[in-house]
């Protein structure tokens, strides 16, 4: 007996193995993007009274109404998106679930999908397991700026879909409203179908908006939106998140929502739709605190030795290691049967200096793109960057082989 061939080359979340890692080694866990703090005490209080008010067996497969009616409103409210609760709003088990029933609801075998890279690594896999073909675009840095001719080169190839991901996890970049039109126009073009990740819409840093690619022309019968509760509301166990598309396109995801998941926590969709209400004062603190934990980041990782761009948006940073002097040594057992600099790297990061990070090469198909790259996640109160900046200091000596 052996596993289904879709899992050829597949490997366990190289992110989740370097949290549990972490756990061994009792050091700061920088890798995994999860905050160090608890979601809004109302929220929480949401959440309590929906537990005890009967909210306990299945919800409506497309998910509540109340949170449906919530999201339909601010997605007017926001991006002036004319969402219908009823028909384009699916529930679902967090992103990762909705990019998968995405692609499992549109992709014929053989089909063609862009990633860009470096990309978040459930992506490849959603599009293994619908039995699609990966197109790789590669964002070079340091800038990570979309290159058209890559791009067409890509579109060329007819795909199915592109996912696209702004604000963009791991490289922080938030792409230009010139950088989403093209794709936008190379979509209709082609007649490609785009899966967008935006489930770091509310943390974009120095002015820089958030632009759905749904709402460009031509783009909102051909884009289906995820996003979801984890990340703007401290709340990544909870494992809420949606999909907003046109019919056509939400009745192929819903579906696969239906017979993948059946629906998401019925309590926590309760107390998300009290998130959705929350005021705006909320998301100006949601940025004033992340710009802080940004640049506060940015200065541990500048003393460390590290060499890195702030991020425009997300709570990540791409960091090189290649300046730096410690000689690391190749360790047994290496991450996911990978064996490279960054790999070694990042395990030594966590077992000799107690700060987990994520190896860059996990975010590429090509293990090489990012040898020499680590990423850090920086949703974490200041005490715990406190402590990152003492465990990291002395790191920084040059290193006169490079």
């Amino acid at each position: 007996m052996h596993p289904a061939q879709r899992l050829a080359g597949l490997t366990e979340s190289v992110i989740r193995e370097m949290t549990r890692l972490a756990q061994k080694h009792d050091a700061l866990n920088l890798s995994q993007g999860f905050p160090d703090f608890d979601p809004p005490p109302k929220v929480l209080t949401a959440a309590a009274q929906a537990l005890q008010s009967g909210n306990n067996q299945y919800a409506v497969t497309w998910g509540s109404a109340r949170l449906r009616v919530a999201l339909a409103d601010k997605y007017m409210r926001y991006y002036g998106m004319a969402v219908d609760a009823e028909t384009d709003i699916t529930i679902t088990c967090g992103v990762t679930e909705a990019i998968v029933a995405a692609l499992l609801g549109v992709v014929d075998p053989g089909d063609r999908v862009i990633i860009l890279e470096p990309a978040h690594e459930n992506y490849l896999p959603g599009v293994l397991f619908a039995g699609g073909e990966p197109a790789w675009v590669t964002l070079s840095p340091p800038d990570f700026r979309l290159d058209e001719a890559r791009l067409r080169a890509a579109f060329a190839q007819r795909p199915r879909a592109i996912i696209v991901n702004t604000p963009h996890n791991p490289t922080g970049r938030v792409f230009t409203r010139d950088e989403l039109s093209l794709i936008g126009r190379l979509c209709v073009e082609y007649d490609t179908v785009a899966i967008t990740d935006e489930i770091y819409e509310h943390i974009i840093y120095d002015g820089r908006e958030h632009c759905p690619l749904a709402t460009l022309p031509g783009m909102a019968q051909r884009t289906i939106t995820t996003s979801g509760l984890s990340k703007t509301y401290a709340a990544t166990g909870w494992r809420v998140g949606w999909v907003v598309a046109c019919p056509r396109l939400s009745n192929a995801v819903r579906t696969v929502h239906d017979f993948l998941t059946i629906c998401a926590p019925t309590p926590l969709q309760e107390a998300a739709a009290v998130a959705l209400a929350l005021p705006d004062s909320y998301y100006a603190e949601l940025l004033r605190t992340y710009t802080a934990r940004r640049d506060r980041m940015m200065t541990i990782l500048e003393e460390a030795g590290f060499q890195a761009a702030p991020p425009e948006g997300a709570y990540y940073v791409m960091a090189d290691f290649s300046a730096l002097q410690p000689d690391v040594a190749m360790p047994p057992g290496s991450l996911s049967g990978q064996a490279s600099r960054d790999v070694a790297f990042a395990r030594w990061l966590t077992v000799e200096r107690k700060v987990a990070v994520v190896p860059g090469s996990s975010f590429y198909h090509d293990p090489r793109l990012g040898q020499d790259l680590v990423r850090f996640a920086f949703p974490k109160r200041l005490e715990t960057l406190a402590e990152a900046a003492r465990r990291l200091g002395g790191l920084g000596a040059p290193n006169p082989g490079h």
